[in-house]
């Protein structure tokens, strides 16, 4: 019975101390990455990306219209000239 609770003691303690390493090193890696220092960089890289994806999201949809503009246009004329 003992070395059983002394197995499951052992086992619980060496979890409890790697969760609180893993966490400890956690912290100071977001704790880092949030130094004065480097939070203008990581925003300003944040809001660089963002507006690349907009950008190309938006110039996506205005080639789209106006290559539907002009099949509307063909469709249009190839009407009016069967009339």
């Amino acid at each position: 019975m003992i070395p059983k609770r002394l197995f499951w003691f052992v086992a619980g303690a060496a979890s409890g101390f790697g969760g609180a390493v893993y966490a400890y090193a956690r912290v100071r890696e977001v704790r880092g990455r949030l130094a004065a220092d480097r939070v203008a960089g990581t925003v300003a890289d944040a809001v660089l990306g963002a507006a690349r994806t907009v950008h190309g999201t938006v110039r996506e949809a205005l080639a789209e219209g106006r290559e539907a503009m002009h099949d509307a246009e063909r469709r249009i004329r190839a009407e009016l000239d069967r009339s």
